[in-house]
């Protein structure tokens, strides 16, 4: 009879551990399953994330608008109230008949207040050729800076600007970079090189520029000869 019983029991605590092995199995078996959906959660989260950021990617590429700062239509909100001063770049007369104004420039350096929606309504010839220019002394950097990432002036105001070095400090120029404007505006058909070359010729004879190294230099950029 005890035997009987040994058996019983011994072959129900068999069968309790072999339930909990089973039992921890499932256990494992679901974590495991919550694992795996965890992490195609994530997986699925940062695909459409990268989706997203390559149809942003798409947008930029596909877009043919520069975005230079500010519109005309911001130029027109921002500065409605303020003056603009602009400058005659050209020897002789400037005359344009704008909206709010018949503006006139008899002589070159005048400079002449205009309306900012005037400028903005300026046939290209105006500002890129240039026969007119922002004035650098009685306009504020803002409104330079504004006016010439909106209107697309930006080249044109290096060139420009190179002059003014050649003229204030001429010995410390950079030379790479006034080689590349003067090539750019040969490529166009502007007078940077025209007007680069009275400049050096100036400093020449006011004894501003005599280092031969550097005048050759200027020389072999601007394919002139100067009078030493």
């Amino acid at each position: 009879m005890e035997e009987q019983e040994v058996k019983k029991t011994t072959r129900k605590s068999a069968s309790a551990k072999k339930d909990e092995e089973i039992a921890e199995l499932k256990d494992l078996i679901a974590q495991q399953q919550a694992m795996i959906e965890k992490l195609m959660g994530i997986k699925q989260q940062t695909e459409v994330e990268e989706e997203d950021v390559e149809v942003k990617k798409t947008r930029v590429n596909k877009g043919t608008v520069v975005d230079r700062g500010i519109t005309k239509q911001g130029l027109r909100r921002k500065y409605k109230n303020k003056d603009v001063y602009v400058q005659s770049a050209i020897v002789g007369s400037v005359c344009y008949n704008g909206k709010n104004d018949v503006y006139e420039w008899d002589n070159k350096g005048e400079v002449v207040p205009m309306a900012i929606e005037d400028i903005v309504a300026m046939p290209d010839s105006y500002l890129h050729n240039p026969w007119l220019v922002l004035d650098d002394y009685e306009n504020d950097e803002e409104v330079l800076d504004d006016i010439i990432q909106c209107l697309g002036l930006e080249d044109i105001y290096r060139r420009l600007y190179i002059l003014t070095e050649l003229d204030e400090d001429i010995n410390s120029v950079d030379m790479k970079e006034f080689e590349r404007l003067v090539n750019e505006s040969k490529a166009e058909g502007g007078t940077l090189a025209l007007d680069a070359t009275a400049i050096v010729q100036d400093k020449i004879n006011k004894g501003i520029l005599d280092s031969n190294s550097k005048i050759d230099k200027f020389e072999k950029i601007l394919g002139r000869s100067f009078n030493k």
